[in-house]
Order: structure tokens, then C-alpha cells, then sequence
């Protein structure tokens, strides 16, 4: 009776401990969300997460030269949605940790002369002495505009409109939702390339709600790294679908 009893009492503890380590692993979880989509030259280790795009505490982003990385704060009913941008300028790769499940979540690794986080901006030299090769950015957004209610924002009847339509007001008030609700990303594209001038693109959203093609003015300034950084803002977002293509134009 006293060994079944301890049996019952070792699958009883071992049972609670799944169950605690599972709340535990599902409560680290849930502190960033990769936007893969969005970034370029990044690769994620030791992240202990399942769901794709979760990233844990103890995860480490790698950059590469040249490398772009976004990531946005997970959901919480009873916070402020957070997005982040960090920039790799230097010749060498970085690395950033995930250290905490508090603002602002990261920090750059084996850099020289880091600013401290101020105003949710950080900004390194890398190991050669090479100034501000580094750089992150965090801004609240607002809470999943982009994913709910752009379409209705944005409706097909919209976009249908844009191309050709009698009503020019009508046209352009439905590309000024579409700008207005990719703001915040635009915002921070400014932010960590640090560009003062403005930049004309032209894009074309086919049927099925998918960019196509991405065409920035050749006669405007030679901005690569801010252009690079607006394309994958335009590609990435959650256009409706339409029933023909849309020529869309702003500047930027």
C-alpha cells in the first residue's frame, strides 16, 4: 500500500511539473513575434518556442552585414503594442539577445559603445570603431489595424475604384487609408535610416491582394537601404483582394 501510495505521489508531482513547465514555456513565449517577412539576413537560434514566429527569452537573433530585423510585441489586452527595427550597417555579423520579457526585450552583443536605450532607441559602434553601425528602433502601433480592420478600411470596392474611376476623391481617399494604416511601419523605416528626404514609389497590387512589382522614382534621391526598407513595408502588407489589378503612387 505505501509503494503504491509513493507511485501515485511520483506520477501526481511529475504530472504537475509537465503542466507548470508547459504554462512556463508558453508564458516565455510570448514575449516577441519575428516578422520574417519583413526581415532580411536574419536567422534565430536557441529559441525554445514551437509555433513559428514566437520568439522565447534566452533567443538570440543573428544579423548579417547589411541584415534588417522586425519584431513586434506579442498580444496583451492590457498593454501598449509595441514594433521594433534594428539596422546592421557594420562589415561584420551581430548578434542580439532576447534577455527580458520587459521593454524594449533586446540587446546587441560583443558591440563597442552603446548608447543606453533612450527614448526605445539604441545605437553601437561596432568592434573596428566604425560609429552608429548599429541601430534599433521601438514604437507603439496600433493595436492589429493592419490584420482586422484593414479591410474594411481598405475594401475591394475600394481598390477596385482606384484604377479608373469617376470619382477621383473616392479614389484617392481609399489610397490614403492604405497609407495612413502603413504608417507606423513607414515611420520607422525613417527612424533607422535616419532620411530627411522623400522618396516616390509606385507599386502594383494584383487581383489576388499580392505586390508584384515595387518601382521607386529613378530620379529621386539614391536612398538603397530606406527604399529596401519601404519595399518590404509594401510587400508585407495585408492589401485586400480586388477584382483587377491596382496601380497605387506616393511619396513617401
Amino acid at each position: 500500500m505505501l509503494l503504491k501510495f509513493r507511485k501515485n505521489l511520483l506520477l501526481i508531482n511529475t504530472l504537475f511539473f509537465l503542466a507548470y513547465s508547459a504554462v512556463l514555456q508558453a508564458d516565455e513565449c510570448g514575449v516577441l513575434r519575428y516578422m520574417a517577412n519583413k526581415s532580411t539576413g536574419v536567422t534565430v537560434k536557441n529559441n525554445s518556442c514551437k509555433l513559428t514566429g514566437d520568439i522565447a527569452v534566452g533567443s538570440e537573433f543573428n544579423l548579417t552585414p547589411g541584415a534588417r530585423l522586425w519584431f513586434k510585441s506579442q498580444d496583451a489586452a492590457d498593454a501598449q503594442k509595441m514594433q521594433g527595427i534594428c539596422q546592421n550597417r557594420s562589415s561584420k555579423p551581430i548578434r542580439i539577445s532576447v534577455d527580458t520579457d520587459k521593454l524594449p526585450w533586446i540587446n546587441p552583443t560583443g558591440l563597442a559603445n552603446c548608447s543606453p536605450w533612450t527614448h526605445n532607441k539604441i545605437n553601437c559602434d561596432d568592434s573596428t570603431g566604425a560609429q552608429k553601425t548599429f541601430t534599433c528602433v521601438i514604437a507603439a502601433i496600433n493595436s492589429e489595424a493592419p490584420t482586422n480592420e484593414i479591410e474594411e478600411r481598405t475594401t475591394s470596392v475600394r481598390l477596385r475604384s482606384l484604377p479608373a474611376t469617376d470619382d477621383a476623391d473616392d479614389a484617392a481617399t481609399g489610397q490614403e487609408r492604405i497609407i495612413s494604416a502603413m504608417q507606423a511601419d513607414v515611420d520607422l523605416c525613417k527612424a533607422i535610416d535616419r532620411a530627411n528626404t522623400t522618396i516616390n514609389i509606385t507599386w502594383l497590387v494584383e487581383s489576388n491582394g499580392r505586390v508584384k512589382t515595387v518601382t521607386p522614382d529613378p530620379s529621386g534621391p539614391a536612398e538603397r537601404p530606406l527604399v529596401d526598407c519601404l519595399t518590404a513595408v509594401i510587400n508585407d502588407f495585408p492589401y485586400p483582394k480586388s477584382a483587377q489589378a491596382v496601380r497605387l503612387s506616393h511619396q513617401f
